[in-house]
């Protein structure tokens, strides 16, 4: 399918939702949890340390360390979803998500930044990333709202898209779904009708 390339021709960012401060509630997936290289911002080489190694070899270790891969684009709804377990979640085409295209490896629980978001969560009803940062918690396709478990993803934005990443990736102001926006239409949303597009546009690594 297309999926693997996306549109340069973007209409801009709407207003980027606003944060709150929240506890970390360090629940972890009991999933199968992929470690791969996430995609490298600005890092630059530093003295070397005692045992040998530089500050930015330790910084790529945390990156490295700090990521879960196996979350997945989702061919009905466009979303993005978590594809660690022996079902597919709930999506709002109906039926379970179909995966296709790349297996994203997405960093968490790391310092934000002001190229880098957190408060993206997984959730256990529908399988889905949903922004946790609002005091509701959007729609879930399982039925009411989102149900947030595991880790704190911090998802770069607004940045150059670096080799072995994917832009495109947006916040729906509806259901509080990440989903892709590289397609002449978007997906199907669990508030109804298609997605919409808000705030940033997400540079995701990929395996």
């Amino acid at each position: 399918m297309g999926f693997l390339t996306a549109p340069d021709d973007d209409p801009g960012l709407p207003p980027r939702p606003d944060r709150r401060t929240v506890l970390t509630r360090a629940l972890g997936l009991t999933a199968v949890a992929g470690l791969g290289a996430v995609a490298s911002i600005g890092a630059t080489a530093g003295p070397a340390t005692a045992d040998g190694s530089t500050d930015a070899a330790k910084a790529k270790d945390a990156r490295i360390l700090a990521s879960q891969a196996d979350w997945r684009f989702c061919t009905k709804c466009y979303g993005m979803f978590f594809r660690g377990y022996p079902t597919d979640g709930a999506c709002p085409a109906g039926g379970g998500h179909d995966s296709a295209g790349y297996n994203f490896n997405l960093p968490h629980d790391i310092p934000e930044t002001p190229t880098a978001q957190h408060n993206w969560r997984f959730c256990t009803k529908c399988y889905g990333m949903f922004f946790w940062g609002y005091p509701d918690n959007g729609r879930c396709p399982a039925g009411n709202a989102h149900a947030a478990a595991g880790y704190d993803f911090v998802l770069p934005h607004d940045i150059p898209e670096p080799p072995g990443s994917q832009r495109n990736w947006r916040f729906c102001p509806k259901c509080y779904g990440l989903y892709f926006y590289g397609y002449p239409t978007n997906g199907r949303c669990p508030a109804g009708n298609a997605h919409s597009v808000a705030g940033y546009d997400f540079v995701l690594p990929h395996l």
